[in-house]
């Protein structure tokens, strides 16, 4: 390509990423807009094309700059325009970028921190929202990613290949960033309606969304109308939640247990929704707001975490010893049992010994049912502990009878069809 060509590019380029974060800070009403923007990216790329000596030393100069003017503010007694300023230098930066020839990294970069410049008000509101746990959650999250992850030893520790420390911690990672996800969304959404707090607080822990449930009941009698299909939704997302964890656990095997999975989950699911939207239609001129807060706690909780990784790894060992010398019952009840503590665990359980090909696609796909008809008979229980309510919970029992129904038709056409 002609070399004036290739010049014209970079500084057409450099010109667009210092027009892109200048505008944002015009629509922000900033004194440093689109002008100084475009001209500090551009000087970026035209000193890198003299020399990169010469670069590092505008860099500097641009440096110097911002000081200068952050402490004129401060001596007029005007607010520090630090984010301004970090964005005015990042755009310098990039412009060098652009002078090297790098446009992808350049552009995503630019495109990242104008999207972070733009939604401060949303940051501002999301982190408003969030508690000290929920910080202590975060900073944990990153403790066991980046410096327990890498210290565990890659292979199996045992004879019988049945611990792999990191394989097992990676599990604990992704079952705790996607229950965090979860919690922090429905934290974030308050009690703007319980049917958010059911159907996520089920992603959580379909258990104590019961008791939530439960609770409410106790305290706001009028709730009992909208109970049932609050209830179902709570069972919709944690049926839901076990087939996804089975699915994103077994992926590099193969799409078979997935597929499976669903065929057999499938129909659960649609019972689930059909009764929800009869029983939501039937009583959403009776439906009251709710009364309280959701007692659900931090999945990302010291506690919360090193229980989850303990319970895996038993289930981990136990599982594999039961396969061995019992088969696929022996396994199946491991995974029952399992469900009773954590149907998540479970179904992370059946999608790791898919990946691993000790487990086939029709096996797993009754093991996550079991485990998912063991979650619903244990809401239902939880729900009529708390409640003593028999009327609801016998017509909660039916649905969950009905729904336990739908998935063991799937199981059993697939058993005859032989698929």
């Amino acid at each position: 390509m002609d070399i004036p060509i290739v010049l014209a590019e970079k500084v057409a380029a450099s010109a667009a990423i210092g027009l892109l974060i200048g505008l944002e800070r015009e629509w922000a009403h900033k004194d440093t807009g689109v002008r100084s923007f475009a001209i500090t990216a551009l000087l970026g790329t035209l000193s890198w094309l003299v020399s990169p000596t010469l670069a590092f030393v505008q860099m500097s100069v641009v440096l110097i700059v911002i000081v200068l003017v952050n402490v004129f503010n401060l001596r007029e007694e005007q607010r520090l325009e630090i984010t301004t300023s970090l964005a005015l230098a990042a755009t310098n930066v990039m412009g060098i970028i652009v002078g090297e020839g790098s446009f992808f990294l350049a552009f995503t970069c630019a495109i990242v921190i104008a999207a972070l410049l733009s939604w401060k008000s949303e940051f501002v509101s999301f982190t408003s929202k969030l508690t000290i746990p929920e910080i202590r959650g975060t900073l944990l999250m990153i403790f066991i990613t980046t410096v327990i992850y890498p210290l565990l030893p890659a292979g199996y520790i045992d004879p019988w290949k049945l611990v792999n420390p990191r394989s097992i911690w990676l599990t604990v990672i992704i079952v705790s960033a996607l229950s965090f996800v979860n919690y922090v969304l429905l934290r974030q959404l308050g009690m703007k309606g319980m049917r958010y707090s059911a159907i996520l607080g089920g992603l959580v822990n379909s258990a104590a969304t019961s008791v939530l449930l439960g609770e409410e009941l106790k305290v706001n009698a009028e709730f009992a109308a909208a109970a049932p299909s609050d209830f179902l939704l709570a069972d919709l997302a944690m049926i839901l939640r076990n087939g996804v964890l089975v699915a994103i656990f077994s992926w590099s095997a193969g799409l078979q247990a997935t597929i499976a999975v669903a065929i057999v989950l499938g129909p659960m699911l649609l019972m689930s929704i059909l009764l929800s939207c009869f029983i939501f239609i039937r009583s959403r001129h009776k439906t009251q707001p709710p009364s309280q807060k959701p007692p659900l706690t931090s999945p990302l909780a010291l506690r919360s975490v090193l229980n989850f990784s303990l319970l895996f790894l038993a289930l981990t060992v136990v599982s594999g010893l039961a396969q061995r010398f019992f088969g696929a019952i022996g396994f199946l009840a491991v995974v029952v049992l399992g469900a009773l503590a954590s149907a998540a665990s479970s179904s992370v359980l059946v999608g790791t010994q898919v990946r691993l090909h000790m487990l086939t696609a029709n096996p797993a796909a009754i093991a996550i049912y079991f485990a998912s008809v063991v979650g619903l008979i244990e809401n239902v229980a939880i729900f009529y502990s708390v409640t003593r309510n028999r009327s609801i919970s016998r017509q909660l029992a039916l649905y969950s009878l009905l729904i336990v129904l739908a998935g063991g038709v799937a199981v059993g056409l697939m058993a005859f069809l032989g698929w």
